[in-house]
């Protein structure tokens, strides 16, 4: 298990609001429209994740807001982390941090929590 030490006071947290870069998040790729998951994970949590890593912070996506989300939405986007290579699932399961204030959006976290926690990188063999 790969570990980055957190900074003692982790006072750096970041907090990215889904809501303020898309109102109706929605598909799993760029073809299914503007505010996919892949371009949600691509453009705004993947570097904003490796910032936080690299730092030694944490970083907070925040669900509220939005219209609601789909799965694959979700999936690509969290799990997509994981799965593309992008980050080891060590990693982000240290640094990224999912929150739903309001409990609307609770059953959405409880998804992307899932995603991220069964994401295998591609071409890994489940165990």
């Amino acid at each position: 298990m790969e570990r980055v030490a957190l900074r003692p006071e982790c006072e750096g947290m970041k907090t990215i609001r889904v809501a303020e870069y898309a109102r109706s998040p929605g598909g799993r790729f760029r073809s299914d429209g503007p505010f996919s998951g892949e371009w949600f994970r691509e453009e705004v949590v993947r570097p904003a994740l490796a910032d936080a890593i690299r730092a030694g912070d944490r970083l907070e996506v925040e669900l509220d807001g939005t219209s609601g989300y789909g799965s694959s939405f979700l999936e690509e986007c969290f799990g997509g982390l994981i799965r593309k290579g992008a980050f080891k699932p060590d990693l982000v399961r240290q640094f990224l941090v999912i929150t739903a204030k309001s409990r609307v959006f609770a059953p959405y976290k409880a998804l992307a929590d899932r995603y991220i926690r069964n994401a295998r990188p591609e071409g890994a063999i489940a165990a």
